[in-house]
């Protein structure tokens, strides 16, 4: 008993002080994206299906499902990218425009790339798979 209580303290100030070492925590979503948060003073916890990190400045919310990993780094990752999929077509008075600047005729077949669309006074960038 006594040997398992040395090892597993052992590895905890091991785990500790190689944690020490990063200057940020970073989480990467299945989709691709990755946040950063400084790892001083971090929390992390979870109900449900929501994993929350902060440190006392930054809050990051993820659902479960969706982290594909974490990990310790010195450069802090941001790499959300502002597009998203299109899981509908615009609506019918949207305006769709192609990377090139170009007005798509109302009803055009979208195919796979990235667009533009401008609907109800906002633009938006959009992927389509």
């Amino acid at each position: 008993m006594n040997r398992h209580a040395i090892i597993t303290m052992i590895l905890a100030g091991t785990l500790t002080a190689q944690a020490a070492d990063y200057q940020y925590l970073t989480i990467e979503k299945s989709d691709g994206t990755a946040t950063s948060l400084t790892a001083v003073g971090l929390n992390i916890s979870y109900s449900d299906t929501q994993l929350t990190a902060t440190n006392g400045q930054e809050t990051a919310t993820f659902t479960l499902s969706e982290v594909s990993r974490m990990y310790f780094s010195n450069t802090k990752q941001d790499t959300t990218t502002g597009i998203s999929e299109v899981n509908a077509l615009p609506d019918s008075n949207a305006e769709v425009y192609d990377l090139q600047g170009h007005r798509l005729p109302q009803g055009a077949t979208l195919r796979k790339g990235v667009y533009l669309i401008k609907e109800n006074g906002k633009t938006r960038k959009v992927t389509v798979k």
